[in-house]
């Protein structure tokens, strides 16, 4: 959740090889700063175009399966001058749930291209639907012409 002064960094995006996200993301490291102005990696001229300055942070890398996808912040803790361990336990925590929830997304998103495209997938899917409509002779003649074209394309094995 993001305050009214950090609004407009909610979404905003950089290169991956730049700033503190992009050293956790490259490196796979949950980092915490007290001062992130002190730290090297910091990206200042990205956060000064932003308007925001953060005096400190949070960040889990997004991580599923063999893939990094992103990085979860938490900027400038409010009620106290320095993060806990228990938070930072709960943010990565927070950050294997998310990472879950895009890696599902991404899967979705490449299916519906792939049903969506003008070749491909899409012919598949529409042979698929036109099969479950027929019924008797003409369907067990449908499955059998996809069954030898799999055949022909190597996705099944020779028949027994």
């Amino acid at each position: 959740m993001a305050g009214e002064d950090e609004q407009d960094l909610v979404g905003r995006r950089m290169p991956s090889s730049q700033g503190i996200a992009g050293w956790v993301l490259q490196s796979r490291t949950p980092l915490v700063l007290e001062d992130v102005r002190s730290d090297p990696r910091w990206a200042r001229g990205f956060a000064e175009d932003t308007g925001y300055v953060p005096k400190g942070l949070m960040a889990v890398p997004l991580l599923h399966d063999e893939d990094a996808l992103g990085v979860l912040q938490v900027l400038d803790r409010p009620e106290r001058s320095t993060f806990s361990l228990r938070e930072m336990e709960l943010l990565g925590l927070f950050g294997a749930q998310a990472a879950i929830a895009l890696a599902l997304l991404r899967s979705a998103r490449r299916a519906r291209a792939a049903l969506t495209g003008d070749r491909g997938a899409s012919g598949i899917a529409a042979l698929a639907a036109q099969l479950e409509r027929l019924d008797g002779e003409r369907r067990e003649a449908g499955l059998a012409a996809v069954e030898a074209v799999a055949r022909v394309l190597g996705c099944l094995g020779p028949r027994t």
